[in-house]
């Protein structure tokens, strides 16, 4: 599914905290969600046929979260599956990496986009372009929106079709609501700032706006859609070494809808493990 995602990650302290806005050009959106010994997850969508695909943004058992924006539409494979080979199999960075990379490496081709990953000791951002993949790594933040800052592909994204960047929009816009979410993200400490990152606008509310809105006026470009959802990844690590992980949910624009917190335990009943995700937002 093409989205036109502000997506980063911090490691504060004891906690990792990952953010992904969901940004879609289809009205009255409803997401599902994945839980079973291994991940919890959203589901992603296949583009066109609007059938699920793997997945959008979640986290493993074993402390490692991820999350995914679009860069450029192109006829290959939903990044979604990849990411959710990412997330039921890499403990690591350098592991996520790993997969990535080999996929490529055996002839797979996936739609153009970026992955920021995050564990308890280091985050990072996994580009995809034709067939190439690169990576920067943090021990402490990354942002990321559709757009790629490490492959050489801006001369591409800039003659690129309105129908190819869809929600991604133009991409100057994509490169203003990184660079507003690296700054807000360098003072974030809570869940609390990261609300504020997620619910920011810009003064029109559009292509440029981490918080999209559609105004449905006459005119309005179709494309850009609007923010359908906001979610928030909490791990946080105890003193025993284990891991409390929390996804916070917000449905439709974040800065004006509460966020539902759902708690995960790896080791729940599957009847539990049920009414999580029939009760997802």
């Amino acid at each position: 599914m093409p989205d036109g995602c502000t997506i980063g990650a911090k490691v504060v302290g004891a906690r990792a905290l990952l953010f992904k806005n969901r940004d879609l050009v289809y009205e009255d959106f409803k997401d599902s969600a994945i839980f079973d010994d291994t991940l919890f997850a959203v589901t992603g969508m296949n583009i066109g046929s609007g059938a699920k695909a793997g997945v959008s943004v979640g986290f493993n058992k074993w402390g490692l979260a991820a999350c995914s924006s679009t860069v450029l539409i192109r006829p290959a494979e939903a990044y979604d599956f990849l990411l959710e080979e990412v997330l039921r199999n890499a403990r690591t960075l350098d592991e996520a990496y790993r997969i990535v990379s080999t996929s490529l490496e055996t002839g797979k081709r996936y739609q153009w986009c970026n992955f920021v990953v995050a564990t308890p000791n280091e985050v990072g951002a996994i580009e995809i372009g034709d067939g190439v993949c690169d990576i920067e790594r943090d021990p402490k933040m990354i942002t990321r929106a559709n757009h790629h800052n490490k492959l050489s592909t801006g001369d591409v994204l800039a003659k690129a079709s309105r129908q190819e960047r869809e929600a991604g929009g133009p991409l100057y816009t994509s490169e203003r609501r990184r660079q507003t979410a690296a700054k807000m993200l360098e003072s974030a400490k809570s869940v609390g700032d990261i609300i504020s990152i997620v619910s920011t606008h810009s003064p029109g509310k559009g292509f440029d706006s981490i918080c999209r809105h559609r105004t449905r006026k006459a005119g309005e470009d179709k494309l850009m859609g609007e923010t359908a959802y906001s979610y928030i990844v909490e791990m946080s690590t105890g003193r025993a070494g284990g891991i409390e992980f929390r996804m916070h949910v917000a449905r439709s624009n974040p800065c004006s809808n509460p966020f539902k917190e759902v708690l995960v335990d790896f080791g729940s009943s599957p009847q539990e493990k049920e009414r999580v995700v029939k009760g997802f937002p």
